[in-house]
């Protein structure tokens, strides 16, 4: 939680991070200054301060007096980010086995715990904010604030887009004995183990989401043509 002196625009863009996760602004909607500044009960300096702050995280894309868009998540989405993001967790992985200390890798060992908790009960929205605070956690341990805030925005993204399609029958299992892999690599300081882990957990992520896209658009009406429309 934002502290208290903490200014409006930055505490505003956290909130719609956060609620573009929750899908209270939708991918691929947009959404206007005045909008935006009715529903937070502010003015509009800091909600646009706030957009175009997000802007430069890829969450949203400004619109010349005309507020924003929220991208929208689709297979070459996913296929780009991902690719970027195994090469960027690779290193940090790596990284985190040789900084991580004994009390970060008593949290790390906590919050693995605490995903495979909120697992077991299913509920994708806490099995997303889990899965965020471990991977939050372990890449900081790398200390590297350019290579994470590059992942930020965009993969609250995708978390939003995991949301909107769920869990696949055995895929919370699969994370699970993913997740135990790359936190046991980094506890034995074992950077090739936990690079290895790392970048399987990504592609494994990335072909899973590849396909919920594609399991997605088959069940999408088809678009009618032009002598259909009434």
């Amino acid at each position: 939680m934002p502290a208290i002196n903490t200014p409006t625009y930055m505490r505003l863009r956290e909130q719609l991070r956060t609620d573009i996760v929750a899908g209270i602004w939708r991918l691929g909607s947009h959404i206007t200054l005045a909008e935006l500044a009715t529903y937070y009960q502010v003015s509009a300096n800091p909600v646009r301060e706030a957009l175009l702050q997000l802007q430069g995280e890829g969450v949203v894309a400004m619109r010349m007096n005309r507020g924003a868009m929220i991208p929208m998540v689709d297979e070459a989405y996913i296929d780009h980010l991902y690719r970027v993001r195994g090469a960027i967790q690779v290193m940090l992985s790596r990284d985190a086995a040789r900084l991580a200390t004994a009390a970060q890798i008593d949290q790390m060992m906590d919050l693995c715990a605490a995903y495979e908790t909120v697992a077991q009960g299913g509920d994708a929205s806490c099995c997303v904010s889990a899965n965020r605070d471990l991977h939050r956690f372990v890449d900081a341990i790398a200390g590297n604030t350019m290579a994470t805030e590059l992942l930020e925005g965009r993969s609250s993204l995708v978390d939003a887009f995991r949301l909107q399609v769920g869990y696949g029958e055995g895929r919370l299992d699969v994370v699970i004995a993913q997740h135990r892999a790359m936190v046991h690599a980094i506890a034995a300081h074992d950077q090739d183990a936990a690079a290895r882990a790392s970048l399987q957990h990504t592609e494994s992520s990335r072909l899973d989401l590849l396909d919920a896209c594609r399991t997605r658009t088959s069940r999408m009406p088809p678009v009618p043509a032009v002598a259909d429309i009434p």
